[in-house]
């Protein structure tokens, strides 16, 4: 199958991962290739050329006032690109509104992940477009679905995103920390995760980009003190050896977060997760590799920290088996070759 992978252009699909979009592109064209089937990825110019990788703008007015403008142009060269390419299907997972439109009378089937909220221009395309017989949806959990169904007229598939579990293997052998990584934003709660890990005097390591200076000044310095380490933006191996001491990894996103793919690499490496109940959370995990805690409360999260500490790394591991890459990919090439 020849597949059109259209990504989020205006970061790298390239590690070290700003995010989890990044990753998930990153790692699904990995997983297509495995598979046997040719693709091109329409990206950032500075993304992962193993991929197949087909840019037209790198960091280039990224920062200009009139940036949209250039974003327009960009997904405009994309999309004219497709119709001149020959391939069996489009996996869209950017999240501008120009695919979709487009998708309504591309001469192939678009197939968009949607990876976002309903919180900007897609919601208002998706509403519009949806029922056109060209366009199809998926999600990435079932909270999603239900977040998205209100805006579709058609109903999405649930595809649950999946880790290489060869990657990320079973590597946790201490009680030593507590551990997060993402980005250091607000919406991601790091600042609620450093307050239950006081409470509990215990030590967290956390990595990420500082994606928001005023945010990591104003909330999170005050909170270290020096029983909490920063370790800066890393890479997925070196995320990966810092499971080795972690107690538990803790979520406290503030929103309804449509996946968590950074709770399955966790448990994945054998180490058991805390979080609040929010966004797909729950559905990710089971009695035996996490603990829900109630929202927005510091000690509720203690509590769900303290008891995920004890939980086993070899049943942890094994729960999260059931989300491999490989399941992932296959699922979506099975929806692929329904389509055609």
């Amino acid at each position: 199958m020849k597949i059109a992978v259209i990504a989020k252009t205006r970061l790298p699909i390239a590690v070290p991962f700003r995010g989890g979009l990044e990753a998930f592109t990153h790692s699904i064209c990995k997983e297509y290739l495995k598979l046997g089937h040719e693709i091109t990825l329409y990206a950032h110019a500075e993304s992962d050329p193993q991929l197949n990788v087909k840019a037209f703008y790198g960091n280039a007015h990224r920062e200009d006032r009139q940036f949209e403008i250039y974003e327009n142009d960009e997904y405009f060269s994309i999309l004219k690109d497709i119709e001149l390419g020959n391939f069996d299907v489009v996996h869209n997972n950017a999240t501008h509104e120009l695919p979709v439109i487009w998708g309504m009378r591309a001469p192939l089937p678009v197939v968009t992940t949607i990876h976002t909220p309903p919180t900007s221009k897609l919601k208002a395309v998706v509403k519009i477009c949806s029922g056109s017989p060209n366009l199809h949806f998926i999600v990435p959990s079932v909270s999603f679905e239900n977040t998205w169904q209100p805006y579709l007229d058609k109903q999405p598939a649930v595809v649950h995103n999946g880790v290489d579990i060869d990657q990320w293997t079973q590597i946790r052998s201490r009680n030593e920390y507590l551990f997060w990584y993402g980005r250091l934003v607000h919406a991601k709660g790091l600042d609620i995760v450093l307050d239950a890990a006081n409470e509990m005097s215990m030590p967290l390591k956390f990595a990420g980009s500082i994606d928001d200076a005023a945010y990591f000044e104003e909330q999170i310095k005050p909170r270290l003190g020096d029983l909490h380490t920063y370790l800066g933006h890393l890479s997925q191996p070196d995320i990966h050896q810092q499971m080795k001491g972690a107690a538990a990894m803790v979520s406290a996103v503030r929103w309804e977060e449509p996946f968590g793919l950074t709770n399955i690499e966790a448990m994945s490496a054998g180490v058991p997760v805390a979080g609040f109940d929010r966004g797909a959370f729950r559905e990710l995990i089971s009695e035996d590799s996490g603990v829900v805690a109630a929202q927005n409360n510091v000690t509720s999260l203690a509590k769900a920290i303290t008891s995920a500490i004890l939980l086993d790394s070899d049943k942890v591991r094994q729960h999260a088996e059931k989300f491999s890459l490989r399941t992932m990919a296959e699922r979506y090439v099975n929806y692929f070759e329904e389509l055609l």
